[in-house]
């Protein structure tokens, strides 16, 4: 499923491209407002210069006329005149010797925070200027000048000046701002919703053309190369659909390759743990796997004492029979025998061919008596074997050796040494018959 994105309208680009517009407009606006003041500022300045310089040379000379006469009517016109400009606020005509002949003022009333403010045109200052007749200093013409209409006036203009530009950046600004919509921000919002529409779980769907434009500007270039990598990664798309379901195939036939290697490889181990630890024509264990069970019982005897006892078993005569038979012959006694030796003895006890014609037999949880009583029962069983091989009845009988629990040592080969003692005492003394290790004088015939 697509998934829309929620836009503020006070963070969307034409809102942020307003606010910027509108901030370096105004930052412009005002720069320039401040720039023509201080030319304003500076001409304004230069005119009321002069002005009050042409007002003071014009009243000198009837202030001087009025002290040289001392006409106090001539002095009091003068400085009516002179309090009569809105920049003077005092007029004062005296003597050298500060006799005073005229004085007049007139005051601005005004309660503005514009009085305070002296860095324009300067705070209220007094202007004397010496009176002469001929060369001779006559009296003085001392002038109180405060600038305030000019400051007021200097304000008013400023104002106007400012609220002008303000009007002029604005109106600028409403049109960066409604081009700057119409001509990318806009563009870039459908762009936006076409992108937002398309369903990444639906390669059919990345198809869909981009929104058309009238003008094939750098937003008609940026479409056509969105609208073309989402051809190209629908074409990957589906390429890399189709190689996952080869691979998802050909895993299945691995796992299925694997899985019947393993079974064959588990088949095989087993084939080849059995061959190595059975004896191939008889059946039952071999030399190498019968003398491990039997020293890991013999290290069980060791360290719980769990009797056992060793019965060492060899085949009578048993090259006569290979010499008058043939081998194959003599291999089927050997199978017979050790299938005797299977059906005779329980299932705890160890069995094994460790040799030609010998086996051994260990009887495992068995004392004396029964070691003796299974011993004589196996070779009866083995002496009774009537086995049929080419119309021939061939009988085999066996000598054996035993060492009882009561007589086993640490040492397991001294063991297998005193069962083979017992075997060739057996052998000696006529065959067929079981030899005990020496210490219960026992034999069994």
């Amino acid at each position: 499923m697509s998934t829309k994105s929620t836009m503020n309208y006070g963070q969307g680009l034409a809102f942020r491209q307003a606010y910027l517009t509108v901030g370096i407009a105004l930052l412009v606006g005002f720069l320039m407002a401040l720039i023509l003041l201080v030319f304003e500022y500076k001409s304004e300045q230069r005119r009321i210069e002069q002005q009050l310089h042409r007002i003071i040379e014009a009243s000198s000379a009837a202030a001087a006329e009025s002290l040289w006469t001392l006409s106090t009517d001539l002095a009091n016109v003068v400085s009516e005149g002179l309090v009569g400009h809105p920049f003077i606020v005092e007029a004062k005509i005296e003597t050298f010797t500060g006799t005073m002949l005229s004085q007049r003022s007139n005051p601005i009333m005004s309660e503005s925070w514009l009085d305070n403010v002296s860095c324009l045109f300067g705070a209220a200052k007094v202007k004397v200027m010496p009176l002469f007749h001929g060369k001779d200093i006559i009296g003085y013409l001392k002038l109180k000048i405060d600038l305030l209409p000019a400051r007021q006036a200097f304000f008013n203009i400023m104002l106007t000046l400012f609220m002008g530009e303000l009007v002029k950046t604005l109106i600028l600004a409403s049109a960066l701002l409604a081009l700057f919509y119409v001509t990318l921000a806009r563009p870039i919002r459908n762009y936006a919703k076409w992108i937002e529409q398309i369903d990444p779980d639906d390669p059919e769907g990345w198809q869909q053309a981009p929104p058309k434009r009238q003008q094939h500007d750098e937003l008609t270039v940026f479409g056509e190369s969105i609208f073309q990598r989402f051809v190209q990664a629908r074409v990957y798309f589906l390429e890399l659909q189709q190689t996952r379901r080869a691979l998802n195939i050909l895993n299945l036939e691995l796992e299925d390759r694997v899985q019947a290697r393993t079974k064959e490889l588990k088949a095989a181990l087993a084939r080849a743990e059995h061959l190595a630890t059975t004896d191939v024509m008889t059946g039952i264990p071999n030399r190498r796997s019968f003398m491990e069970q039997a020293k890991k019982r013999h290290a069980e005897w060791l360290r719980c004492q769990h009797p056992y006892a060793l019965l060492m078993i060899d085949l009578d005569k048993f090259k006569p029979i290979n010499d008058t038979y043939g081998h194959p012959a003599g291999d089927q006694v050997l199978i017979s025998v050790a299938s005797a030796l299977r059906q005779h003895t329980r299932t705890e006890d160890i069995i094994g061919r460790i040799g030609g014609e010998e086996f051994c037999v260990l009887l495992v949880g068995v004392s004396e008596a029964g070691a003796m009583t299974l011993a004589e029962r196996i070779r009866v069983e083995i002496a009774k074997l009537s086995i049929e091989f080419g119309g021939l009845t061939i009988s085999v009988t066996a000598s054996f050796g035993l060492v009882p629990p009561e007589l086993l040592q640490a040492d397991f080969d001294e063991v297998l040494k005193n069962g083979d003692q017992m075997l060739y005492q057996a052998k000696n003394e006529g065959r067929n018959r079981v030899c005990i290790l020496p210490g219960t004088k026992k034999r069994l015939k």
